[in-house]
């Protein structure tokens, strides 16, 4: 049987950090494949950071172990945990935050603290900096090289304990959606919110309508344009700003060869609301 292979995402680049992580799971069992996500999550931004999980876990295969570390708190008090998910794959994080899309959308089984006496690398107890390579990676690889049931992760705490961030839920009614901005793509400049197509279209909207476009960072106006809802890039000018469906099936901004999130240093998470409504309205 193969052995489960990692998933690693981080705040701090990839590099000299990350390959330590890496090396750290090789010493335990160099035929462990270690994968990168991502490791330009925004510097401690635990809400990115979940949501970049949902993005990637459906799909992997079951047994699939994703390594999460944007941890603020590291050092401290906060628990550092291995979540076990309904659809059969493990996050090992800190619990911050980090786990609320795995919560709200995947499902939490199970979830274990630590043991960070039998389940730390053992040279490095004097550091309290740098959990991501002694205490995360060293107890994934433990983990997925057999050396470790998942029992034997440490003592198991109340799913409902898990560290949740707050939300701003979508709505819709006629002519009109109001949401959050759930992710930003700071390469294409894709501003994403957690309004669903179907709410979208239930609430009327079709391709080649007109929406106002309005986003809110503290319920002060950022941004406030009418843009046309349409298919991709390809139908607007270059230029030109658009609504479009993502690959998330959510509804999403974006300039046709520009970068609007670099233009208006757009955020993510509860602060920052956005509506749409139907020009004629």
């Amino acid at each position: 049987m193969n052995k489960p292979c990692i998933v690693m995402q981080t705040d701090f680049g990839k590099g000299v950090s990350t390959c330590t992580m890496e090396g750290v799971i090789a010493q335990l069992d160099p035929e462990i494949r270690v994968y990168d996500s991502t490791h330009d999550i925004t510097p401690f931004d635990t809400y990115e950071a979940s949501y970049d999980l949902f993005y990637v876990v459906a799909f992997w295969p079951r047994g699939t172990i994703f390594v999460s570390v944007v941890d603020p708190g590291v050092g401290t008090s906060r628990r550092a945990c291995v979540a076990k998910l309904k659809n059969g794959c493990y996050v090992v994080t800190p619990d911050n935050g980090t786990l609320s899309h795995m919560v709200k959308y995947i499902g939490v089984e199970e979830v274990r603290e630590i043991d960070e006496v039998r389940n730390r690398y053992p040279s490095t107890l004097a550091c309290s900096i740098f959990h991501g390579r002694d205490l995360f990676a060293y107890c994934a690889g433990k983990f997925a090289s057999g050396l470790i049931s998942y029992e034997e992760v440490g003592p198991r705490y109340p799913v409902e304990e898990i560290v949740i961030h707050s939300t701003v839920e979508a709505l819709a009614k006629e002519g009109m959606a109001t949401g959050m901005l759930e992710t930003a793509d700071r390469h294409f400049g894709l501003i994403c919110s957690n309004i669903s197509q179907k709410a979208f279209a239930a609430a009327g909207f079709s391709y080649g309508d007109r929406v106002m476009t309005v986003i809110r960072h503290d319920k002060e106006i950022v941004y406030q344009e009418v843009i046309p809802f349409v298919k991709s890039f390809g139908f607007v000018q270059k230029g030109q700003v658009l609504i479009m469906v993502s690959e998330t099936l959510e509804m999403q901004i974006a300039r046709s060869y520009g970068n609007i999130y670099e233009e208006y240093h757009f955020g993510t998470g509860p602060d920052w609301t956005i509506s749409f409504t139907k020009e004629s309205l």
